[in-house]
């Protein structure tokens, strides 16, 4: 496996790092839940491929957010210098797909059920594999390139219309892993970091969603409790 370990400290401002922590959380618990499903348990197993499609799909809208938003950017100013990423992501396009038919076949199996589900497992540990290498080379090789060529205004310009343009109920997904993976210390900044710049209302609507209950700000061990 050719991964660079060398890798230089990480920039002031990183677009990756909380996210790719927390897509990480969320893969691993994706993998354990299937690995875990029983082929004879019908709502059992719906519900976790239920949660295989959503999983999916926020996973989709993350790579549509760093197509859009952060690859077309940076191959205007550094011509190929996303083209590599922008491979992985077509790959990812197409293990998408699979997965998502792999889905439907266990959803719709008779006798062979047990069969296609393990199936499923096997190809979706294949895809974390793959997105694990694909997250550290574009915190790695990637955020580098932009923290040169980008100023900290114009990185903060990006995450915010990436931030502006995901709707409240994904943004609720993406808050429930991000702020489950987190350490305590970035946690508290992220929380405290949305209570300052978000009406109240909005912010203790999001909260809620994240947390699927009523949340008092600073009971970080409730949180912790819910997310973790």
């Amino acid at each position: 496996m050719n991964v660079r370990t060398d890798f230089e400290s990480p920039a002031t401002r990183d677009l990756y790092y909380a996210v790719h922590k927390g897509i990480r959380l969320a893969n691993a618990r994706m993998l354990i839940a299937l690995g875990q499903a029983d082929a004879g348990d019908e709502a059992g197993l719906m519900e976790v491929l239920g949660r295989l499609s959503a999983h999916l799909e926020i996973c989709h809208s993350h790579l549509t957010h760093e197509n859009e938003k952060i690859h077309a950017v940076v191959e205007a100013r550094v011509p190929g210098g996303s083209e590599h990423q922008g491979e992985d992501h077509d790959h990812h396009l197409d293990a998408f797909g699979e997965l998502r038919r792999m889905t439907e076949e266990v959803a719709t199996a008779g006798g062979d059920r047990a069969v296609k589900l393990r199936r499923l497992y096997q190809r979706f540990a294949i895809f974390v594999a793959d997105d694990l290498t694909h997250m550290h080379e574009e915190e790695t090789e990637l955020m580098p390139l932009i923290a040169a060529n980008f100023s900290a205004a114009e990185i903060d310009g990006i995450e915010h219309s990436i931030v502006s343009n995901i709707p409240p109920a994904k943004m609720a997904g993406f808050g429930r892993f991000m702020l489950g993976a987190a350490s305590r210390p970035e946690r508290v900044a992220m929380v405290t970091g949305m209570r300052q710049a978000m009406p109240a209302e909005a912010f203790d609507g999001l909260l809620a969603a994240i947390m699927g209950e009523t949340w008092r700000f600073g009971d970080w061990e409730r949180m912790e409790q819910v997310l973790c």
